[in-house]
């Protein structure tokens, strides 16, 4: 396909405009700060009103994956009845605004990570950090995957350089900006984003070659999908798994904990991930008329009459759609929005994950008596390795809502357990290790139904087998009988002090502080707070 200048040049305009908005929002902003340097770079002043708070929670989880992801599933043979985990991304925003936001901010945490080491220490929380690392390169792989993909079909741009460019502007402004200009370049990004999507419906609806939608949604091969009883456990794991997996992520709650006051938090994560939910229907009505339309009317593939399907374009359909089925014009608006979905997620997820990294990682463990100075540099460092790492996998992959269910799996199963045991329940080491040893080995046991790897243990119903919430709820249930076990043998006087070798303390009580000795200062919230 020939280049497209025009597309070329708008993209450009675009990552000009979207540098220059996060520039200027670190500026106007360099003056609200949190007590430390390096929170200010994550989490502001905490000081984030409602309505930019509403945009940048739903402009993070309504990304590219989302909107492309959405449209593959609708238009390829799983059909609607697959498009499950946007619309659950969603309300696991949902879950953490109305039962963890305000136990978050009343213990002054900055990150995901803190209870974990408040609770069990400063290597467990790099093992959970771990995970969240795999589960946030594979999500940013997808949205990453995805814009490639918009660039390759509407502006015949190599899929490669869209994705190193994409992935190194939104890593440009965030390592200058932090959490500000992250969420002012949302407000663009999501403005961009309703105006693209929206317009190109109608047109494509218009368009001769495309059948009405509503004639083809329960017919044989439709795309309303065909339910298989014999796929009901990986499609109760897919529910779950994107329900509650998403919710202990610090994309979200970097948000949660910006926010002015407690109960604008919990707002903005009703609000926010109701919005984001409701913002998967244009992608569901592109896919819909991609399932459609009759290719042999169009100028695709030169006018051949092979669908996208035939050549395995799957992925690739909403961009497909946007070229082939609505003016030029009217397209280039349509890549501004998949352009603005994309950065949007990028970006914030890059700086929730680095944030990570400077503050549990290079600080508690390889630093401890690093300066504000160098942790702030960490973290910038550690946004530049995000893009980096995130685009080498971008570029190898393939099917975009496969990495988009797949990145939150072993949230799902190890992560989501633990980080409800460490705010609300009595847990300890003893319990969270064997939680992790069983929750990993069936999981393993399991295989994968969306990669098509089989496990190595025959489970009841095969397949068919929920492996990923079995998988959870034994870690849960075992992290809390055996903390509650082990306790009992250590203050019974049934195990010996001596061999506590995790050196959790249960005889005697104490204050909890992470492994490095300093105690965890309550960062945001006054008393005068409105709760």
């Amino acid at each position: 396909m020939a280049l497209d200048i025009i597309a070329v040049v708008s993209i450009l305009i675009f990552y000009a405009v979207i540098s220059a908005a996060g520039i200027w929002a670190a500026r106007v902003t360099g003056k609200r700060r949190s007590k430390r340097a390096s929170d200010t770079m994550i989490v502001g002043g905490r000081d984030i009103g409602l309505f930019l708070g509403i945009c940048t929670m739903t402009a993070t989880w309504i990304g590219g994956g989302a909107l492309n992801g959405t449209a593959e599933t609708v238009y390829s043979q799983f059909g609607l009845i697959w498009a499950i985990a946007p619309l659950c991304y969603g309300f696991s925003a949902v879950i953490g605004g109305l039962f963890f936001v305000k136990k978050m901010r009343e213990d002054g945490y900055v990150t995901v990570l803190d209870p974990f080491e408040r609770t069990l220490g400063k290597y467990f929380a790099l093992f959970y950090f771990a995970i969240e690392s795999f589960a946030v390169f594979i999500y940013t792989a997808a949205i990453l995957n995805a814009l490639g993909s918009t660039i390759e079909v509407l502006a015949g741009m190599n899929r490669t350089a869209s994705i190193i460019l994409s992935a190194g502007v939104a890593s440009l402004y965030t390592l200058l900006g932090g959490i500000y200009s992250v969420a002012y370049t949302d407000v663009i990004q999501l403005s961009l984003m309703l105006l693209g999507l929206i317009l190109v419906i109608p047109f494509a609806l218009a368009d001769e070659a495309v059948t009405s939608i509503s004639e083809t949604f329960a017919i044989e091969g439709g795309w309303s999908g065909t339910w298989d009883p014999n796929t009901a456990g990986p499609f109760i794991d897919t529910l779950l798994l994107t329900l509650l997996g998403g919710v202990p992520v610090q994309g979200a709650f970097q948000r949660f904990l910006a926010i002015d006051t407690t109960k604008n938090a919990q707002l903005v994560g009703v609000v926010g991930g109701l919005l984001s939910s409701l913002l998967i229907i244009p992608p569901v009505i592109i896919g819909a008329i991609g399932a459609s339309t009759n290719w042999t009317m169009t100028s695709y593939d030169n006018g051949t009459g092979i669908s996208p399907a035939d050549l395995g374009n799957e992925r690739q359909i909403l961009p497909i759609v946007m070229q082939y089925l609505a003016p030029s014009a009217v397209s280039y608006i349509g890549l501004g929005a998949v352009t603005a979905a994309v950065m949007s997620s990028a970006d914030s997820i890059g700086l929730s994950w680095s944030g990570e990294f400077g503050r549990n990682v290079y600080h508690s463990i390889l630093r401890p008596k690093a300066s504000e100075k160098e942790i702030i540099w960490s973290i910038r460092g550690a946004i530049v390795v995000f893009g980096v790492i995130s685009a080498a996998i971008a570029i190898q992959s393939t099917s975009i809502m496969t990495l988009y269910i797949l990145c939150t799996d072993l949230i799902y199963v190890l992560t989501w357990p633990q980080f409800v045991c460490s705010l609300y329940l009595d847990t300890n080491a003893y319990g969270t290790l064997a939680g992790i040893i069983l929750g990993i080995v069936i999981r393993i046991g399991g295989g994968e139904y969306f990669l098509v790897i089989p496990g190595p243990f025959n489970y009841i119903g095969g397949i068919n087998f929920p492996v990923k919430t079995v998988a959870m709820t034994t870690t849960f249930a075992t992290t809390v009988s055996v903390s509650w076990i082990a306790k009992w043998l250590f203050q019974k006087g049934y195990v010996s002090t001596r061999y506590d070798f995790m050196k959790v303390n249960l005889v005697k009580e104490t204050k909890k502080v992470d492994n490095s000795g300093r105690a965890f200062e309550s960062l945001a919230l006054q008393k005068s707070e409105e709760l």
